[in-house]
């Protein structure tokens, strides 16, 4: 498949990973539009994520990303999409990304991803879960979703004790290597 018809990237991985931090940087550098598919959910829907989650469950919420996945990646710009922890746990949204964008796994440790998001505030997998703490969900979500990651992945980047801004130029770098190659 060309790479004109994968014109997006795409960023996914766990919660705490630097998805949005980074999105933004590599799309301002790239000169494309930057989305957070949390961000299109909320606005699609009219509702936080932590209210979808308890209005309509994870699968209701999963229902609207993938509905505001699909729409993001019709979009004909070049764009740098930022995905949530669970979008690929569906297969249909794995395939999209897979056949629109190349794949960017961001990767960090469970104890970087829970220093990261905190008390879990507003992320409903984390404040929800009465299992254990931010940390021990994180790490069950990970080992959960890394085969998933791995298949989608053309490429991996640990973003452990390192800036979004480095991590932005590695997958600038990555970007900039895939415009008119055969992808």
């Amino acid at each position: 498949m060309a790479t004109r018809n994968r014109p997006h990237l795409a960023l996914v991985g766990g919660m705490g990973t630097g998805k949005t931090s980074v999105g933004a940087i590599v799309a301002a550098q790239a000169r494309r539009r930057h989305i957070d598919l949390d961000r299109w959910v909320q606005a699609d829907t009219g509702r936080s994520i932590g209210v979808l989650f308890a209005e309509l469950g994870e699968e209701g919420f999963r229902d609207a990303e993938q509905s505001s996945l699909e729409r993001a990646l019709e979009l004909l710009e070049p764009i740098v999409l930022s995905t949530g922890g669970g979008v690929l746990g569906r297969p249909a949204n794995r395939d999209a990304l897979c056949a629109r964008s190349h794949v960017v796994w961001l990767r960090a440790t469970p104890e970087t991803a829970a220093e990261r998001v905190g008390d879990g505030h507003g992320r409903p997998l984390l404040s929800d879960d009465p299992t254990g703490l931010p940390v021990d969900v994180l790490r069950r979500l990970a080992e959960e979703r890394a085969p998933l990651y791995e298949a989608a992945a053309d490429l991996a980047i640990d973003t452990d004790h390192r800036s979004a801004d480095e991590v932005a130029d590695e997958v600038g770098a990555f970007l900039e290597g895939r415009q008119g190659a055969p992808a």
